[in-house]
């Protein structure tokens, strides 16, 4: 595997909805939005398509209004995923109703919500992709597939942030994802790895660093074993590095470091390939691990909204050993319940499944 492909793997994972929730609360109205969704076969391709979007200017200042709240993010439809396939990229456009491109600029974030398989570390829904205003397109090696079951039910999530100077009328947003195929061997499953060591489920995943720096610890648990292929993160100004730990032996995993100026702002994060040389550390269901996130604050303020998080993608040694959603779970109907129109256009959604047992696919390209 080459480092372009894993490091593109890990970018896969990395942009998790915590992460692009530090984003002003812009919800522009929305007129008679569909969801349109097209397989095609030939090209190995599905299309999910919603609009049209009415999208007035942003103020000026609104990207220094931001707070992290994952949960106060809209969902603008939902979908029924159409077929089961493994995927293994997503490229995203903005277009007009004649499908002609608008700039990708518009969109501060975007990213889509399974509410049907829970995540490795907290039980909450998944987050199978996401894309900031710089994300590229994501595309990972064909031996590598994110597994879909038909019949999962994905919520779109939609950040504005239109700086252009003027409204924009009749936009649309789709996404393409690139199908694995039929191939053998089959494709390796992976998917999503992320832990964020001030996780509040429900509320903020900021916090403070003081004058002098501060050291943030959670020990958590996996669900299911298996190997960490690749990891990256997200880290604010000031941030050093961030560390997974086995907290039985205080045994190193992985480390992520950052790159910063002389102020202090963080320019990059690592993105530490472990799949080039063996599959990566393993991972255990049940056994304690740790995440460490170090922060230094040289300057005589308390930092705000700092955060740390560690992202990338998992490969489980047996899918069938993923715990199922549990819908009862306090901590699933919180994160559900968080999203805006989430419970409504869920209903809507089973009630047209429930009519049409076979999940609908709405022709072909």
């Amino acid at each position: 595997m080459t480092t372009h492909a894993v490091l593109a793997l890990a970018a896969l994972a990395a942009a998790s909805p915590a992460l692009l929730s530090e984003s002003p609360i812009h919800r522009p109205p929305v007129s008679n939005r569909s969801v349109d969704v097209r397989v095609d076969e030939r090209r190995h391709t599905l299309a999910v398509t919603i609009g049209p979007f009415h999208v007035p200017q942003s103020p000026s200042m609104m990207g220094d209004m931001m707070m992290m709240r994952r949960n106060h993010d809209q969902l603008e439809g939902a979908f029924a995923w159409p077929v089961a396939a493994r995927f293994r990229g997503v490229t995203l456009e903005v277009i007009d109703s004649a499908g002609h491109p608008l700039p990708r600029r518009l969109l501060h974030h975007t990213y889509m919500v399974n509410f049907d398989r829970r995540q490795l570390v907290e039980s909450i829904s998944e987050c199978p992709f996401s894309f900031g205003e710089e994300t590229q397109d994501i595309t990972i090696p064909g031996a590598l597939g994110l597994p879909m079951q038909a019949g999962m039910r994905l919520g779109i999530v939609i950040m504005w942030d239109n700086l252009t100077g003027h409204d924009v009328d009749g936009a649309y947003v789709r996404y393409t994802f690139l199908l694995n195929g039929h191939r053998q061997p089959a494709p390796l499953d992976v998917l999503p790895f992320l832990v964020d060591v001030n996780h509040v489920n429900g509320g903020t995943d900021g916090f403070e660093v003081p004058p002098g720096g501060l050291v943030v610890t959670k020990q958590f648990t996996v669900a299911a074993s298996g190997h960490l292929l690749a990891a990256s993160g997200h880290l604010h100004d000031h941030a050093v590095m961030m560390r997974l730990e086995d907290a039985a032996n205080d045994h190193i995993l992985a480390k992520v470091r950052t790159r910063r100026d002389s102020t202090g702002h963080t320019l990059a994060v690592e993105r530490p390939i472990f799949a080039l040389l063996n599959r990566g550390p393993h991972l255990r269901a049940g056994h304690p691990y740790r995440l460490v996130v170090v922060y230094e604050n040289p300057t005589s303020d308390t930092l705000v909204n700092a955060m740390g998080m560690m992202a990338g993608l998992y490969s489980p040694d047996r899918l069938r050993d993923w715990p199922a959603v549990d819908r009862q779970n306090a901590d699933y109907r919180r994160d559900k319940e968080g999203f805006g129109g989430a419970d409504s256009l869920l209903a809507t959604l089973d009630s047209s499944l429930s009519s049409h047992p076979a999940p609908r696919v709405r022709g072909k390209s």
